[in-house]
């Protein structure tokens, strides 16, 4: 079909523009210099221009209105649906705002990186304020476009299988879980001895391990490489990952860590079908099945008691690290601890949920009810305290902590969690159909594992939602009783 074939040329035009853009916004994070943002932003513009020169084109030439959907078979169909989709956006939004929230992203994101030096919200305030307006905006101009409310119109961008009402049902019911057994854990981890680990990794040891584990794991450095950043991120273009992460002198653990997370980002990414490479088909299906993919590295499978074992035996053969408190069991106890923790990034597998529920209210509020943002040190503050129970000591722990919002990503943090609910689902269905799972991960094999989600998972694409891609690999749709189970299991019966 000639339409349909004109489509895909034009989308792979795209998918490149796209690329480029990738590889842009991973230099400003790591390599670009200090004063050579404004550059940055007239290049980012082109790029975006090109775009809606694209999608002009659709429109005038009516191409969409002259695809016969009964002559697509049902992947085609599935990505004309996501080509409308992508359309839907750019005809709806102007070229002018786009470009404008463009902008104030790139320089509002500057500000912060200034606003974290200094400790201070009130040198990012007023440019924030104004990114804000921008996103409202555009949040006004979607949710008349796509019919949903301005908070559901900015989910919908990152993942359409999400919405207020779902995430809140959930949310309420993870939260109920989460608060009625923290105690309870940390009692028992209380009970427990504990030797402290006084010589830390130091940075080059940390990334040792580190690369070592993602060979293992099967990332490809030939498609890949690592940086660090302010904030740790998995960026780039098409089989040309870009992974950041950050050091901390205090944790032996907290760089190995960020990269696992990243590399579960990257393995989705390089294990996405070839043969869809620039079609909107072929992307990853939403940013809760890709946070899935990092939480399943970082957490089922890198913090769980087996590959404690296997991590033991690395430190022991390769760094000498034969004090006792290198044991895997000590090692385990000291990854999975459970305690008070402003920041997001660094909070153990209990509590984050309640982070990601912290800032989905909050952005709720600023979007449907126009919280002012003026004020988000103190609406963060009362809300953190009402939440966790303590108080924040600074704006850098507190409200300055992601870069999410200052880039004026809203609507994002919602798939962290959803991902976590999704990556315990997939571990159940992984030990059902692998009955060897346990041992192989205890001696670092994790091949089967790796093969499993690139055929079951990585090569699907954006062809399923997440209900109909978890029912067809897990025989259920999204539910909370897994990672319920995962955390009664680890924190309680420490079995994994």
């Amino acid at each position: 079909m000639i339409e349909y074939r004109k489509l895909k040329r034009k989308f792979k035009e795209y998918g490149l523009l796209n690329d480029i853009s990738g590889i842009l916004s991973w230099d400003m994070a790591t390599m670009m210099p200090l004063l050579s943002r404004k550059h940055r932003i007239a290049q980012i513009n082109i790029i975006n221009e090109n775009k809606k020169k694209i999608f002009d084109e659709f429109k005038r030439s009516e191409l969409f209105r002259k695809i016969d959907k009964n002559k697509l078979n049902t992947e085609e169909e599935k990505n004309f649906s996501l080509m409308k989709k992508k359309f839907d956006y750019f005809d709806a939004i102007p070229i002018e705002l786009i470009n404008k929230k463009s902008l104030l992203s790139i320089e509002c994101e500057g500000f912060w990186r200034n606003a974290r030096k200094d400790g201070s919200f009130k040198v990012v305030s007023r440019k924030f304020s104004q990114l804000v307006d921008v996103v409202k905006e555009e949040s006004k101009i979607l949710s008349e476009r796509w019919e949903k409310s301005k908070y559901d119109a900015l989910v919908y961008k990152y993942d359409s299988s999400l919405n207020y009402k779902l995430l809140k049902s959930i949310f309420t019911d993870l939260e109920d879980f989460l608060k009625k057994n923290l105690k309870k854990i940390i009692k028992i981890q209380n009970s427990e001895s504990h030797i402290e680990i006084k010589k830390k990794l130091n940075e080059k040891e940390q990334f040792q391990i580190s690369k070592f584990f993602m060979r293992k794991l099967g990332f490809n450095f030939k498609k890949g490489r690592i940086d660090k950043s302010l904030h740790p991120f998995c960026g780039g273009s098409t089989e040309d990952v870009r992974i950041t992460t950050r050091f901390t002198e205090s944790d032996s653990f907290s760089c190995f860590d960020a990269l696992m997370h990243e590399t579960g980002h990257a393995l989705y990414e390089l294990g996405l079908p070839k043969k869809w490479f620039y079609q909107p088909i072929g992307e990853a299906g939403g940013m809760s099945l890709h946070e899935s993919q990092s939480l399943f590295i970082e957490m089922q499978l890198v913090k769980s008691l087996h590959v404690s074992k296997f991590i033991e035996k690395y430190l022991r053969e390769k760094f000498y690290r034969n004090e006792s408190c290198w044991n895997f069991k000590n090692i385990y106890n000291s990854r999975i601890k459970v305690e008070k923790n402003f920041i997001r990034v660094d909070a153990d597998e209990v509590q984050y949920p309640l982070h990601i529920i912290h800032r989905f209210n909050i952005e709720y509020e600023i979007i449907e009810n126009n919280e002012k943002v003026e004020n988000l040190p103190d609406i963060w503050n009362y809300n953190f305290k009402k939440l966790f129970n303590f108080d924040v000591k600074n704006d850098n722990v507190g409200c300055l902590q992601d870069i999410h919002w200052y880039s004026g990503d809203f609507g994002y943090f919602p798939t962290y969690t959803i991902g976590a609910l999704i990556a315990a689902q997939l571990r159940h269905t992984i030990e059902r159909e692998i009955p060897d799972f346990r041992k192989l991960i205890q001696i670092g094999e994790f091949n089967k594992v790796i093969n499993w989600l690139k055929k079951k998972f990585h090569s699907k694409g954006s062809l399923y939602k997440i209900d109909e891609l978890l029912d067809n690999i897990t025989g259920e749709k999204l539910n909370t009783k897994f990672f319920k189970n995962h955390i009664i299991e680890r924190y309680i019966n420490k079995s994994f």
